[in-house]
């Protein structure tokens, strides 16, 4: 089937997901401030044991190889979004929201679980590729220009419970270890959780906010335009020029998922970020509520386009 199609399927039970944690709202079933508490479950727990379980496969040198090749990618692509935005800014001014909210893609909560059922567990593992590259730029870049100079801490790099769940999974996965069968189905099943608890949350982030007020925000759809269109077709012309995907045999496919990862809806953390340094969270959330609603037509869209031009 074609990946495009699968992408568009995948997305729409997604959707369904979101549309549940709205209809929980409505009905009373969930309240608004749960949104914060499942947020906390995810990134604490669920995210953590999905990131661990996805090194829990067979080590191989191809697999190395196709790990060290996404990091070179998402090193190269981040680079990219932020020449893009300190041009573009020159041309268009953008504030440190929009900034951040074209930077940074929610390369976790929605990607994992697309990849994970689209192409299967090894490929999660090229997405840590990307997420490692992201958390790290997340806790000083974008710390730095939403909350200042204070506000870069490296402790909170060293100590976030995904990046310590890639490092344990990196040093299991080259030393060949494997969990047993009862924690390895725990944590394996607990990770399965990540994409209904993550759709549910933006949901009820939905159903908390005025959608009128949303799509018409001119400056928002600007920013999704930037985010969700712009930056994938700039990088696939990064792929296509540096000639990083014909580095390894199938380096195409292994990178699809870090060009996934480019094309994903906004960063909610920017949001949660904004929140905590006091900046215009709710212009951030409104961003990443319409840029979730775009990317079920545009990440299919550029899907194909990746297709056409690599596979």
């Amino acid at each position: 089937m074609n990946l495009s199609i699968m992408l568009l399927q995948q997305i729409l039970v997604m959707a369904l997901y979101i549309l549940f944690g709205y209809l929980g709202v409505k009905f009373r079933v969930l309240r608004k401030d749960d949104s914060s508490r499942l947020a906390s479950l995810v990134l604490f727990i669920i995210s953590p044991a999905l990131i661990f379980d996805a090194f829990q496969i067979s080590f191989s040198f191809d697999k190395m190889i196709g790990f060290l090749l996404a990091v070179l990618a998402s090193v190269l692509m981040h680079i990219l979004f932020l020449a893009f935005t300190f041009f573009f800014g020159k041309l268009m001014p953008l504030n440190e929201i929009e900034r951040a909210s074209v930077i940074y893609s929610n390369c976790g909560n929605l990607l994992v679980p697309l990849i994970g059922t689209i192409l299967g567990k090894e490929y999660v593992l090229y997405c840590c590729a990307f997420m490692s590259v992201q958390t790290v730029m997340l806790w000083t870049h974008c710390a730095y220009i939403l909350g200042g100079k204070e506000a870069v801490n490296p402790k909170r790099i060293i100590t976030n419970p995904n990046v310590i769940a890639m490092i344990l999974g990196l040093i299991f996965f080259f030393s060949g270890i494997r969990l047993p069968m009862i924690p390895a189905t725990a944590l394996e099943r607990t990770g399965a959780c990540i994409a209904p608890v993550s759709m549910f949350v933006i949901g009820i982030l939905i159903a908390s906010s005025d959608l009128t007020e949303v799509f018409t925000r001119k400056r928002s759809w600007l920013v999704c335009f930037l985010r969700l269109i712009v930056i994938p077709i700039l990088t696939i012309f990064m792929l296509r020029i540096t000639g990083i995907p014909y580095l390894m045999k199938d380096g195409a496919s292994v990178l699809y998922v870090s060009f996934l990862a480019s094309a994903a809806p906004t960063a909610v953390n920017v949001t949660q970020l904004a929140d905590i340094y006091g900046k215009d969270s709710t212009t951030a959330g409104a961003i990443n509520i319409m840029s979730v609603f775009l990317c079920i037509l545009t990440m299919p869209l550029m899907t194909a386009v990746y297709q056409r031009v690599f596979l």
